[in-house]
């Protein structure tokens, strides 16, 4: 199931769901983002497609100075009211691939589970375009990865997936043990890697949530309204009736932080 940029404006349509429901990022990865890229409270910082502010609200609590360019309308419009205590944090809404920024004006840009959505031919070109001498730029994402005793939910749910998927070859949701997930993809002409670093979690969910949750996927909002219906409600469904409606899911956020070669 390929990240299809077309899909990139489709999370605008649940603005609030994702909001309410979409989990944020744990403490300790901005804290080790500050600490290796050095930044202090005079750093400019840019977030590519912030969303809702999931991972701008962390660090604009931390006073950093954000500028955030956000896609969706909805969605931009929701990060301004959670980051409305903190006029340090500036959310412009436009594609990030057209917006006019300063050119070597910022010592930071990071990006949050979205760097797939950013076009190809300017996803490294621009921001080290942007990024001053010396300044960084981070990929944070989001893996799920196995719970290490069977996974008993993640193959339950294949039946459904190869149901309403039938000639996708690519699973949905592949499934990777933490020693898989790796630093992200660089172009090593205008970037070197300086750091990487895994944070797993284990988040519970009711059925209700669950379903509220991959209702903000992409590839399930891709699917015909009547379709999605069927499917998360076939899902609602599994986990009430054969996980008593709770699961855990298992993550690994991951931090690649990169430099900016001269």
């Amino acid at each position: 199931m390929g990240k299809d940029l077309k899909l990139r404006t489709i999370f605008d349509q649940v603005a609030e769901l994702y909001d309410k429901i979409r989990p944020g990022y744990p403490d300790e990865l901005f804290d080790e983002l500050i600490e290796k890229t050095g930044i202090d409270k005079n750093s400019k910082l840019l977030e590519i497609a912030p969303g809702t502010g999931q991972a701008t609200l962390p660090l604009a609590k931390r006073g950093y100075n954000i500028t955030a360019v956000e896609l969706g309308s909805q969605l931009a419009e929701i990060a301004r009211k959670n980051l409305g205590d903190y006029p340090n944090a500036q959310i412009i809404t436009g594609a990030f691939e057209d917006v006019k920024l300063p050119a070597e004006s910022f010592d930071l840009i990071y990006v949050a589970t979205a760097f797939h959505w950013i076009k190809p031919e300017v996803k490294f070109t621009k921001p080290h375009r942007l990024l001053k001498i010396d300044g960084y730029l981070s990929i944070i994402s989001g893996d799920q990865i196995s719970d290490e005793v069977g996974d008993r939910f993640f193959h339950a749910t294949q039946p459904l997936y190869n149901k309403y998927w039938p000639s996708d070859p690519d699973n949905p949701f592949r499934l990777r043990h933490l020693s898989e997930v790796k630093s992200a993809d660089l172009d090593s002409n205008l970037f070197k890697l300086a750091h990487f670093n895994c944070f797993p979690r284990a988040i519970s969910y009711t059925a209700e949530e669950y379903r509220q949750l991959i209702n903000t996927d992409s590839e399930k909002l891709a699917l015909p309204p009547d379709k999605r219906e069927k499917f998360l409600s076939d899902m609602e469904k599994l986990i009430n009736e054969k996980f008593n409606g709770k699961i855990e899911r298992h993550y690994a956020n991951s931090l690649t932080i990169t430099k900016k070669y001269p």
